[in-house]
């Protein structure tokens, strides 16, 4: 694993922890676990410790079987010259190779993701796709696969990785061992976008349109098609649905969708309302609306995700609901 300054200390130690415990249940060394960085000495982290790499990038024999870089600070960290030409050299010489998090940059900026699937940080998979316009950033997924490019989402995301290159090598079993010995899933549910409150579309730059986005949050239970949009904003529809992609990158009814998933999610968190009053007060009408659109937007239903985040319990009335 390539590490720099400012390396976020998880996105190294939690990958690594997974090949250093499937090595100690196998009994022998399954993997061996290797870190560089620019140079030998102490690489400082945001949290006032350093890691000591086994040595320098250049001093590392090459090839290696897997090759991963790990995450941190900006979309600059670990871009410098001297690393984007090692990882092009190293990468083409690996098995397979991928990031953590925002490791992704310098794949990227190494010219290593074009044409590629590609999974970073949600906070950062706009700038990323700036940056690499052939590739296809997604910010959903916990982590991809493209090829021999792995990648994964925010952080703690790069255990998730870890254990699927496990997987990958030695089969379920093995790796269902090792994730319950780490006390985590070995597939968790959903994506990154179950942990994020600001995955939803921005609000626009136009006034009329953010006057209806506002509108549309403070009447989630209204009727919010798109003629009854473009009325309140004064405009044609033609012209309003062209106004709002393009100054907010979405459809009228992708935000829509959006907002009442956001408040749901806030009630599903915050209280104990049944399922059926949840929909209502949202929008969707029905429990089983909600629930479909949890599903293909979260890839975890509304009870899921209530168990997971609600700050209380669930009162009795909604877990019999069928939520």
């Amino acid at each position: 694993m390539l590490i720099y300054q400012g390396v976020a200390p998880l996105d190294v130690a939690g990958p690594l922890q997974v090949f250093g415990v499937s090595n100690f249940l196998a009994g022998q060394k399954l993997y061996d676990v290797i870190t560089v960085a620019p140079t030998p000495g102490p690489v400082p982290t945001p949290l006032g410790f350093s890691f000591m790499p086994a040595c320098a990038m250049s001093e590392l024999p090459l090839p290696v079987d897997t090759l991963l870089v790990s995450g941190g600070g900006g979309p600059d960290s670990g871009t410098s010259p001297e690393i984007l030409d090692w990882l092009r050299h190293a990468s083409a010489q690996a098995r397979r190779f991928g990031s953590v998090c925002t490791g992704a940059f310098a794949l990227g900026a190494a010219g290593l993701l074009d044409g590629k699937r590609v999974a970073t940080h949600w906070a950062f998979g706009a700038e990323l796709a700036r940056r690499n316009p052939t590739a296809r950033v997604e910010i959903d997924p916990v982590f991809v696969r493209d090829g021999n490019t792995y990648s994964s989402g925010g952080i703690s995301a790069g255990i998730d990785l870890a254990l699927s290159l496990l997987e990958e090598d030695h089969g379920r079993d093995f790796a269902l061992r090792v994730a319950r010995y780490l006390v985590l899933f070995l597939k968790r549910s959903g994506g990154q976008a179950q942990f994020s409150t600001q995955l939803m579309a921005q609000f626009s730059t136009v006034p009329a349109i953010q006057k209806v986005q506002q509108w549309c949050n403070e009447n989630l239970d209204a009727d919010l098609r798109v003629a009854t949009l473009a009325r309140h904003a004064a405009m044609s529809e033609r012209s309003f649905i062209r106004t709002f992609r393009e100054d907010t990158g979405t459809t009228p009814a992708e935000f829509v969708q959006q907002a009442r998933l956001q408040a749901a999610r806030q009630l599903l968190e915050e209280t104990e309302l049944p399922p059926k009053t949840i929909a209502q007060r949202c929008g969707f009408g029905s429990p089983g609306v909600m629930r479909r659109v949890f599903s293909r937007e979260l890839g975890v239903s509304p009870a899921e995700y209530r168990a997971r985040f609600c700050v209380q319990p669930p009162a009795q009335e909604g877990a019999q609901a069928g939520l």
